[in-house]
């Protein structure tokens, strides 16, 4: 790498690692909408279904893809990334998004009903973040071309997911809580949509008329933030359950993510007086969650306690020592974020850390196309599913991207203003 900076590296894996394997293997063209069911390792797809979830984030990517290729920050193609943009957004209108801002979980090759592996329907299910997804690539791609057609459905379903978050117990799949209990996500989901929503808004008419609903979003997502700086992942309604795991276990990659999402919502909002708090977060997330034997930021810490149970606690004592590319790949982005915007020397110290062993352990050279997402403790490739049977382009790309565009948004202070 020698003497190359951050954002140079990140452009080269976008512009001859990441985009290159999508754009060759994950564009429908003749059904429309992203193959995205390929094995960990990237050389087989698994299947031709399409889950709305990686639908709207492959609209997402592509939309910001062409914005920052008009902008001399990406060598690519933009007409060619906005048609594509383009025909998956048609794909999920015409397919996946129902009255009332719910939408469809996961859809066949052509839009229909998806099929398991014995040829019988998969179920019916609904996710607040399948449905988020789907709003944010329709905001990405209206915050590009600054077109007000997809803003009634951006509206309804952020306003759907916000409403079911509010009155709780959302449909979470494919993990989902115990009744009554609150998760962490479902709130920086929100925070997220209610982001993207505001910056389409402002792309269209230079304002959003929904600030009020991204402070309040902002305010519920911070409302995890414990005294010394980490997240509470879930709140457990019984306060005599508050020695089981799921109440005890915490998500370092998680509240990294939110960081970045509160810090540029403050930036849009002019809500700055908790920065200081923010940033505290950021060092000592990363400290809770960095595993000093193998290096790397473990996927769950706090794993101790009486069980809950349910599919979610399962899934943090049986992963809780994997290595993930989105967890690294966000905590990138935002101790990037904290050290050159904020000048916080902490966190520049923690990038360097966390970028080194990104870089060392999940592209996948010999062993694989693109990046290895799945890995174990020791850093080997895991081949197995996390979360949904899809190798998902989203986290990657996007904090690549932002990572690129960063340097340009720091000189100009327009970080996360810009429409």
């Amino acid at each position: 790498m020698g003497s190359e900076q951050p954002e140079q590296i990140a452009r080269r894996h976008l512009e001859d690692v990441i985009l290159p394997f999508w754009l060759e293997n994950g564009i429908d063209s003749e059904h429309g909408g992203f193959f995205t069911c390929f094995d960990n390792r990237g050389r087989r797809r698994l299947s031709t279904n399409k889950f709305t979830w990686s639908q709207g984030r492959f609209i997402w990517l592509l939309a910001r893809a062409a914005r920052l290729a008009d902008r001399g920050l990406l060598a690519l193609d933009s007409r060619a990334l906005l048609e594509h943009a383009e025909r998956g957004a048609s794909f999920l209108l015409d397919h996946a998004v129902r009255p009332g801002g719910e939408c469809a979980y996961v859809l066949d090759e052509r839009g229909g009903t998806a099929l398991d592996q014995d040829g019988g329907p998969l179920p019916a299910e609904r996710s607040i973040f399948a449905d988020a997804f789907v709003a944010m690539g329709l905001s990405e791609l209206t915050r590009y071309t600054g077109s007000p057609g997809h803003l009634p459905v951006i509206d309804a379903i952020v306003q759907r997911i916000a409403d079911d978050v509010a009155a709780g117990d959302p449909p979470t799949p494919p993990y989902p809580l115990p009744p009554g209990c609150s998760g962490f996500g479902a709130r920086m989901i929100v925070l997220n949509a209610r982001l993207d929503q505001a910056r389409a808004h402002q792309a269209v008419s230079g304002t959003s008329p929904y600030a009020g609903e991204l402070r309040a979003a902002r305010r519920a997502m911070l409302a995890h933030r414990e005294d010394g700086g980490l997240f509470t992942e879930t709140f457990v309604p019984d306060p005599g359950l508050r020695d089981t795991v799921l109440a005890r276990h915490r998500t370092p990659g998680h509240a990294l993510e939110g960081i970045w999402m509160a810090l540029e919502a403050g930036e849009l909002l002019g809500e700055r007086d908790d920065r200081g708090d923010l940033l505290a977060s950021v060092s000592a997330l990363c400290a809770a969650g960095w595993d000093d034997e193998h290096g790397g930021l473990f996927r769950y810490v706090g794993v101790s306690g009486r069980a809950y149970g349910g599919p979610y606690e399962d899934l943090v004592r049986r992963t809780w020592s994997t290595k993930l590319w989105w967890v690294h790949s966000e905590a990138a982005y935002t101790t990037r974020l904290a050290a050159e915007r904020y000048g916080d020397r902490e966190a520049a110290g923690w990038f360097d850390r966390i970028w080194d062993y990104t870089l060392r352990t999940f592209p996948g050279g010999a062993d694989g196309e693109e990046w290895i997402q799945i890995r174990d403790r020791a850093g080997a490739p895991l081949d197995e599913v996390v979360a949904l049977p899809v190798k998902d382009p989203y986290h990657i790309a996007r904090n690549l991207m932002q990572m690129v565009e960063l340097p340009e948004l720091a000189e100009t202070g327009a970080q996360g203003d810009q429409p």
